[in-house]
């Protein structure tokens, strides 16, 4: 059985190999005449509710400063209010993007301050377009607007319908299901959903810490919780 140690390990292992694979890739776009335009101090894509697993999460928890537990903490109550006020995910997913204010792990410069720590789903996203479109509402454009932009992609590069780079999400997805399969395999559970509250739970309830200690009501409490949060996280038990 992997210890929690290793398990961290075989993340940060994991996090470098998806880093290597993006510049490979990166190299290869530009080469072939694209642009990727992102950049520090951007943060657009920071607005976005990302989602990630738990063992990343539970990782990510680690490395945080005094001041950026209290970042997460003091913002997990409005992400429990959009959550219940919302009336389906797309629903969830626009209010999060007017109201929640930007993840709270960006500094005043509108740089990430756990670049080194972040999953491999923000790792994964990079633009082939200029950054205001990182930030922009589509449901507000007008549909021809929206159907010039959609007619300038590339399906053959870009994850479409939107313009981030396709193979970089594509390596990125795969080396998460394999990690929570991983992970699953060994606590019975299957756990991902968004990175800020699940931050939330492993400051508040030390998820890992129990599953690792084989706590008999964790996965009951699980369970409950995404019956509670249906769009902040996702829960699958499996069968040993």
């Amino acid at each position: 059985m992997m210890s929690i140690c290793d398990r961290y390990q075989q993340i940060y292992a994991i996090w470098q190999q998806l880093d290597q694979d993006i510049l490979e890739l990166r190299q290869t776009h530009q080469q072939q005449g694209g642009t990727i335009y992102c950049r520090q101090g951007c943060g657009n894509c920071c607005t976005l509710a990302v989602n990630c697993s738990y063992p990343e999460a539970a990782l990510l928890a680690t490395t945080l400063t005094d001041r950026q537990r209290h970042q997460i903490l003091v913002k997990l109550p409005l992400l429990k209010q959009l959550c219940q006020a919302a009336t389906g995910l797309k629903s969830f997913l626009q209010s999060y993007r007017d109201q929640f204010g930007g993840c709270p792990l960006l500094d005043a410069k509108a740089n990430c301050s756990s670049y080194d720590s972040r999953p491999l789903s923000c790792r994964a996203l990079l633009s082939t377009r200029p950054e205001a479109w990182c930030g922009i509402d589509f449901s507000t454009l007008h549909p021809l607007e929206k159907q010039a932009f959609l007619s300038s992609l590339d399906a053959a590069v870009v994850a479409y319908p939107s313009h981030y780079l396709a193979g970089p999400l594509e390596r990125a997805a795969a080396l998460e299901r394999s990690l929570a399969d991983e992970y699953a395999a060994q606590y019975q559970v299957h756990i991902s959903g968004n990175m800020i509250w699940l931050l939330g739970l492993e400051l508040n309830s030390q998820v890992g810490e129990r599953l690792a200690r084989k706590n008999d009501e964790i996965l009951d409490w699980l369970l409950e919780q995404q019956k509670q949060y249906p769009y902040l996280m996702q829960v699958t038990l499996r069968t040993p």
